[in-house]
């Protein structure tokens, strides 16, 4: 009876400390989600993964995604994320890593009117985005002057110890820099090529 009781009891704190890290995720994945959707750049760089910044400082890459979401040319702003699949916790020694499933919609805007009007430019566009993009859908508005980029996107939840916070990075595996800073072995575990 004793052994059914201590294992009982094992069970509900094993359990219970499940529960608060699947909290502590959800609670903080729904913040680096709300961070993104509002493109606080800076503020969103506290829920990135640390290695991002092995590939440039944290100023660079704040610097660098401002310029991608607002320049010269264009504008970029999000307009809907949504959590989708989490998978089971996969571990590299003591670092967990959960796949995160979304689905995000973008809209790309230039800031030349001209351009907007110009059909030939529109449809190059179309077609220059849907084949750096083939897993999404891209389509343009009219009305509004601009694109609308829709589709599912991988993004991995990454706690470096029990005693960190949770942090994220997004998975391209176009992107070979970026690519780099997850290990071949969690790769292949989510099959993410």
């Amino acid at each position: 009876m004793k052994k059914t009781s201590s294992f009982a009891i094992a069970f509900i704190i094993g359990f219970a400390g499940f529960s608060q890290t699947d909290t502590a995720l959800n609670n903080r994945l729904n913040e680096y989600m709300k961070v993104s959707k509002s493109l606080n750049i800076v503020r969103l760089m506290d829920y990135i993964h640390p290695s991002l910044f092995t590939l440039a400082p944290r100023e660079e890459m704040i610097k660098l995604f401002e310029n991608i979401y607002d320049n010269q040319d264009m504008t970029i702003t999000i307009d809907s994320l949504q959590k989708g699949l989490m998978s089971k916790p996969f571990f590299i020694k003591e670092t967990q890593y959960i796949k995160v499933d979304y689905y995000m919609v973008m809209q790309m805007k230039f800031k030349d009117e001209d351009k907007m009007n110009d059909s030939n430019f529109v449809n190059s566009m179309s077609e220059a985005l849907q084949n750096a993009l083939p897993k999404k859908s891209v389509s343009y508005s009219s009305n509004a002057h601009y694109f609308t980029i829709r589709g599912m996107d991988v993004l991995l939840a990454i706690k470096d110890s029990s005693s960190t916070e949770w942090f994220f990075l997004g998975y391209d595996g176009k992107n070979e820099m970026t690519k780099s800073l997850f290990p071949k072995e969690l790769i292949e575990h989510f099959e993410l090529e």
